[in-house]
């Protein structure tokens, strides 16, 4: 059974003046931990970046895409509101494999997870909302 938190991928504040150096940042971070990825899009829109890459996994190839607006989330007068590209991201399994009779996917053990937890964390870039402790326990 999936959990509503192993679903859950809260937006991230990236540490640089526009989306673009943003988008630059990921590109550089992810070839410097993970040299077997392929960045197989890129998209500039009036709002934004946009990047896909494929990594290899159990399975396959995943997919994990950002998008990096260049808008800040500092209106809600709170004491961690600061400027930033806001990033949004997921990761999808290229394949799922299924356990026969009972059609339940195979775990790939939170490998997807834990590649973008180190990405951020390469990053140093902070969950936006998480000024609180238990934000950074997530």
């Amino acid at each position: 059974m999936v959990h509503g938190t192993e679903l859950y991928a809260p937006a991230w504040r990236a540490n640089a003046r526009t989306a673009k150096e943003a988008a630059q940042d990921i590109e550089t971070t992810v070839f410097s931990l993970y040299p077997e990825w392929s960045l197989v899009q890129t998209q500039t829109y009036d709002f934004g970046e946009y990047r896909a890459f494929t990594a290899p996994s159990m399975f396959g190839q995943d997919v994990l895409e950002f998008l990096v607006k260049d808008e800040s989330v500092n209106n809600r007068n709170w004491e961690g509101d600061r400027e930033g590209p806001f990033v949004t991201y997921r990761s999808l399994a290229g394949s799922v494999k299924y356990v026969w009779p009972i059609q339940q996917p195979l775990s790939d053990f939170g490998a997807q997870k834990t590649r973008l937890q180190e990405l951020r964390d390469k990053l140093g870039w902070p969950i936006i909302g998480c000024e609180l402790i238990e934000c950074y326990e997530y």
